[in-house]
């Protein structure tokens, strides 16, 4: 009986790890994904492509807003990215034109705790603009922004494998797109992922900053950024047929410090909706290290369910008076030390060829280095 017993478990951890393999193929994960507000460090593999629809929803002093975006991003190369966007209609008519290109260091396509990188962020505005001096009120002024921005992102994943956060730090000179004829802007934002298997969830707060320049209504302009406001928006991102993604986000105000005369209006209340997929895709050894680290994580903790359901049974037979002695056939026991002896050996096997399957992807992407 102890022999079948035995039998059926390892059956089941063995169903168990295919299952979680099979499952872990399919799952299509980028390693440039982050927060609706702040992106990954990192960027795309070469030559992959997605899109995305970006649905945008603010209320504010002005009233309701409504700005449905469409947009791309393109893997250029090792440590670079493009991206675009553009809102066709809004309720301010044609949105600002986006352009942002991204650069990151080195070991971009690994599973890395720092991250840093630069992009240029380029705004060709469409908003009307009557106030400027120079500003015609006839036709829309197509005036072109470009400006820097820095993130700066944390993977503790890379640390300890039990804790999948990654914090994120985005410092920018456009908070509003539709609002840079009139200000300089500063944007700071901080922010906090939890990255599960296939979904996650995140946080973020920061604060726009405000320097009103020079315009019929107000010719000295601001000399400082005078106007703020902080705000904070929890979201998250769900996984639907393995490749998809639907991000999700509340952004609310907290406080504001506004000029008296010709004041900063911001949104009280911004609700957005995105969803990306992939066009071409290949896997990243970022995130095929990911998976496996999440596929161990998947395998050990039914390893320890069975473990603990072993010792339960244990205890009932005990309980009952019957003893495990009892039911053994001739010279067969169980020995529950050397069960999770075993347990315990099979776990670092498996970490042991994570390592290996590691130290082979690494190896494959230096062969195609030296080959380009």
């Amino acid at each position: 009986m102890i022999l079948i017993i035995r039998k059926r478990i390892s059956n089941i951890v063995v169903l168990l790890a295919l299952a979680a393999c099979s499952h872990a193929g399919t799952v299509r994960r980028g390693r440039n994904e982050g927060t609706l507000s702040i992106p990954a460090s990192n960027v795309m593999g070469n030559g992959n492509i997605s899109a995305y629809a970006h649905l945008l929803t603010r209320i504010g002093v002005d009233g309701f807003g409504f700005d449905p975006a469409i947009g791309g991003q393109i893997g250029l190369g090792g440590i670079l990215q493009m991206s675009g966007q553009i809102i066709p209609v809004g309720t301010d008519g044609l949105g600002p034109i986006e352009a942002h290109l991204q650069a990151t260091l080195p070991g971009n396509d690994e599973l890395r705790l720092f991250g840093i990188a630069a992009r240029a962020d380029l705004y060709l505005s469409t908003t009307i603009d009557t106030i400027t001096q120079n500003a015609d009120s006839t036709k829309p002024e197509f005036n072109p922004h470009l400006l820097p921005s820095l993130i700066v992102d944390l993977d503790w994943l890379r640390l300890v494998e039990r804790f999948p956060l990654k914090t994120y730090f985005m410092a920018s000179m456009a908070d509003n797109p539709l609002l840079l004829h009139r200000y300089d802007q500063l944007h700071f934002c901080f922010g906090a992922e939890w990255k599960m298997y296939q979904h996650s969830l995140y946080g973020s707060i920061g604060t726009g900053l405000y320097k009103e320049k020079k315009n019929k209504f107000y010719p000295g302009g601001d000399d400082r950024y005078r106007q703020f406001y902080t705000y904070v928006e929890p979201g998250g991102r769900f996984r639907f047929l393995n490749r998809f993604s639907i991000l999700g986000s509340v952004k609310v105000g907290l406080f504001k410090g506004v000029k008296q005369d010709y004041e900063l209006k911001p949104d009280y209340l911004t609700i957005s909706l995105k969803v990306v997929g992939p066009i071409y895709f290949k896997e990243t050894n970022t995130e095929a290290i990911r998976t496996l680290i999440f596929m161990e994580q998947a395998k050990s903790k039914k390893k320890d369910d069975l473990e603990e359901s072993i010792a339960t049974q244990k205890h009932h037979f005990e309980d009952l008076g019957l003893g495990l002695s009892g039911i053994e056939q001739e010279n067969e026991t169980f020995d529950y030390k050397d069960e999770r002896e075993k347990l315990v050996k099979q776990r670092r096997e498996i970490q042991k060829k994570m390592d290996e399957i590691e130290q082979l992807l690494r190896k494959i992407e230096e062969e195609d280095e030296e080959q380009f």
